[in-house]
Order: C-alpha cells, then structure tokens, then sequence
C-alpha cells in the first residue's frame, strides 16, 4: 500500500497577567485543520489600573507553532501602553499570534472528487 500521508499540526497559546488596584485579562486561543490546511490564532489582553500614583504593571504573551505544508505563515503584535500620569495610572498590554499551514495534499480529496480542479462542477 502507498499513499501520501501529509501531517498539519498548528498550536497556540497565551497568558495574560495583570497586577494593581483594578484588574482585567482576557485570553483566547482556536485551532481549525483541513485537509492540506492547519490554522491557529491567539490573543492575551492584560489592563491594570491603580487607585493611587503607584504604576501598575500588566503582561500579555502569545505564542505559537506550525507544522507541514508548503507555505507556512507566522504573524505577531505585541503592544503595551502606560498611562503613569495623573491619579489613577493605567497600563495596558495586548498580543496577537496567528499561525497557519498550507499545501502539499489534495483539500478536496475527502469531499469524493478525484481531481482539485473545480471545473465542471457547476
């Protein structure tokens, strides 16, 4: 028996870490795999704010991993705003991951179609 066996893999994580008077964090992670097509994303949001001039601190961190395919993609931000000015300081951190894999299979050789061409079917 022969065959291609084509393995995607895509994973994400993330934390977020806030700490002061008045906290918030937010955390995401999702995964969806096709066949030939593996694609995750995260998202961490982390907002401290404090009651009194002392900074507050926040973290936020994703990260991730693809495997398989031809074309594999890799995007992240990361910002952090500090407000250490006035009564209540604030701080603020966001970070975003998105991952994904593509190629090297038939994606619609599990829908019973022999070839990847569309033509003809409509």
């Amino acid at each position: 028996m022969s065959g291609n066996i084509n393995t995607f893999f895509a994973g994400t994580t993330s934390t977020a870490l806030a700490m002061g008077d008045h906290t918030a964090t937010g955390t995401t992670t999702t995964t969806a795999t096709w066949p030939s097509l593996a694609f995750a994303y995260a998202t961490a949001v982390a907002l401290a704010q404090d009651t009194t001039p002392v900074m507050p601190h926040t973290s936020a961190a994703t990260d991730a991993t693809v495997t398989g395919g031809y074309i594999v993609s890799s995007h992240s931000a990361h910002w952090s705003v500090d407000f250490p000015y006035g009564p209540t300081p604030v701080s603020v951190d966001v970070s975003l991951t998105t991952v994904s894999s593509y190629g090297g299979g038939d994606a619609l050789s599990g829908h019973g179609l022999q070839s990847p061409s569309l033509h003809g079917l409509f």
